[in-house]
């Protein structure tokens, strides 16, 4: 609550002071409930419905200094916060005094001569159309990056440079430069109808974690946790088998006696028998390794993740144009560059060593739009390069660089809104997240890449009524390998399925909309992980969203 009479104290101070100051406050944001209804996340004959609502409150504060001087806020507060989570539950993610309210952004813009300057933490802007793009999210433009950006409008062109720091290493550090930094250069021209453009980045990563440390680290530590639930297993019985033989023994022999001859039958001293259903000293240890092996494992994991340097250059143009009743949106994202790693690796597959990696990756999109009689019909093909080779001397993996959250065909296969980019169809026999296509580097779906094909129709049937149907289908690009000490390269099906989506948008009265989703995706054999004696079911999913916007 302190952290709301603050953000209340602060706004009602600044719009008193705005007679006086001539300060202009605008506020705008949003307020949704959202309720899902999943039959089968997991793709697995085992798995259970489940059923759970989240909501999420945001304002945005847009103060006008002067003419040439704004600043931009932006918060939240109850973001993603479960329906029936209480701070008083035992387990309770939600923490009240931490997660209730979140700063998501501040920045400056200011107008001079020579263009404009935006300086601080800022709500990103897509460029293009949504491929490689990652700045909605639920629809709303909340992932901020802290950067300097300057703009120049000359006639129909807008152009800029962008400074951006997006991982800080060095702070308080006195012998790592370890900061990931950004820069961009661009150019836009934009026409009535149709713009162009094309973006230039130069990614310099000092702190990148590579495809391969990532990976181990996510299998020892899921490792650990299976040694760990073990060993804290074995230990709880071993103490309940000791203590349920202790009481027992104590009202016959005694207190000291009952414990002596509980000492000596694990000292191996003497045979007697506490039971003949009751081998404790197998027990103990069992403890005893259990608890070994958990150390072991944590150990290996101890030292987290280790940093290597990414070095790449992306070039990204776009075109998006209407002509008459045709649409058409069409981007190409091209990456190349090196990564130096900070150790020798051999490929044990064919003895060579290296310690960089050549590093090249492209992906594309095109979607056609047809609109006729109140009408919308679309058709596209996405294409994103995925690598799930990193064993060896390459890295090609667009999902790795960029997650792509914004470019969403098929609410199960693509969308952040479905709420399960990280733990879609379960996980492989390492415990690692298979996830959607949206997952990023984190799931093994995301970087495997995709090829898809989709095809749509919406027809608005009242002018606050519009209702679509969407058919996608797609597979892996490079899916992953069953064992990637094999010179067999032999990989998992590549197949994700097909997904079919009713949706509907109910303006229900002004600022107040309804937004539903019926999603099922037909599953594919990838996501049987490798394993083509795995059962895979279905999954339909429930979507409603109620959402008030000011």
């Amino acid at each position: 609550m302190k952290k709301v009479s603050l953000l209340i104290a602060l706004c009602s101070a600044l719009m008193i002071a705005a007679p006086v100051m001539a300060l202009e406050v605008e506020v705008s944001g949003h307020y949704f409930v959202e309720t899902y209804n999943n039959s089968n996340s997991n793709l697995s004959p085992n798995d259970a419905t489940d059923d759970y609502s989240k909501m999420e409150f945001m304002a945005k504060p847009v103060f006008k200094i002067t003419d040439n001087i704004t600043l931009t806020t932006q918060f939240t507060g109850l973001e993603g916060h479960v329906w029936g989570d209480n701070p008083s539950d035992a387990g309770s993610e939600f923490d009240d005094d931490y997660n209730n309210i979140e700063w998501k952004a501040a920045y400056m813009t200011i107008k001079t001569p020579i263009g404009g300057f935006i300086v601080g933490r800022y709500i990103d802007t897509p460029w293009g159309t949504d491929l490689g793009d990652s700045t909605a999210s639920h629809g709303s433009n909340d992932l901020a990056k802290d950067r300097i950006m300057w703009v120049v409008p000359v006639g129909d062109f807008i152009s800029g440079l962008v400074y951006q720091r997006v991982g800080e290493g060095d702070k308080g550090v006195s012998d790592s430069d370890k900061d990931n930094i950004r820069a961009y250069g661009f150019t836009a021209y934009k026409q009535e109808n149709w713009s162009t453009g094309l973006l230039v980045s130069r990614y310099n990563l000092k702190g990148f974690v590579d495809m391969a440390d990532l990976r181990a680290l996510q299998a020892g530590y899921n490792n650990y946790e299976a040694l760990n639930d073990a060993a804290t297993l074995a230990q709880a019985t071993y103490d309940g088998a000791y203590a349920q033989i202790y009481a027992g023994l104590a009202p016959l022999l005694g207190e000291d006696a009952a414990y002596a001859a509980i000492q000596g039958e694990l000292a191996a001293t003497n045979d007697f028998a506490l039971g003949q259903a009751v081998d404790l000293a197998n027990l103990q240890r069992d403890a005893s390794l259990a608890a070994g092996q958990a150390a072991a494992a944590g150990s290996l994991i101890s030292g987290g993740l280790t940093n290597s340097t990414a070095a790449f250059w992306v070039l990204d143009p776009y075109f998006k144009g209407t002509f008459g009743p045709l649409g058409i949106e069409a981007e190409f994202l091209y990456a190349f560059g090196t990564l130096e790693l900070d150790e020798t690796r051999t490929d044990v597959r064919n003895g060579s060593q290296f310690d960089e990696l050549d590093g090249e990756a492209m992906a594309a999109t095109i979607d056609l739009k047809y609109t006729i009689a109140g009408f919308t019909f679309n058709g596209g093909y996405t294409y994103v390069q995925g690598d799930s080779d990193w064993a060896d001397d390459e890295f090609g993996s667009i999902g790795y660089l960029e997650q792509s959250i914004d470019l969403e065909h098929g609410f199960l296969l693509t969308s952040d809104t479905a709420d399960m980019e990280g733990t879609f169809g379960g996980t492989d026999a390492n415990g690692i997240a298979l996830g959607n296509l949206a997952g990023g580097r984190q799931t093994l779906a995301g970087c495997a890449g995709y090829q898809m094909y989709w095809l749509g129709a919406e027809y608005q049937v009242l002018d606050n009524l519009k209702i679509g149907a969407l058919f996608v289908s797609s597979k892996a690009d490079d899916a992953p390998y069953l064992d990637l000490t094999s010179t067999d390269k032999e990989q998992w099906d590549d197949d994700h399925g097909q997904e079919y989506d009713l949706t509907v948008e109910w303006n229900i009265m002004d600022n107040l909309t309804f937004n539903g989703v019926v999603a099922h995706l037909a599953a594919g054999d990838f996501w049987k992980a490798g394993d083509p004696d795995a059962e895979i079911e279905d999954n339909t999913t429930f979507y409603g969203q109620l959402i008030v916007e000011f």
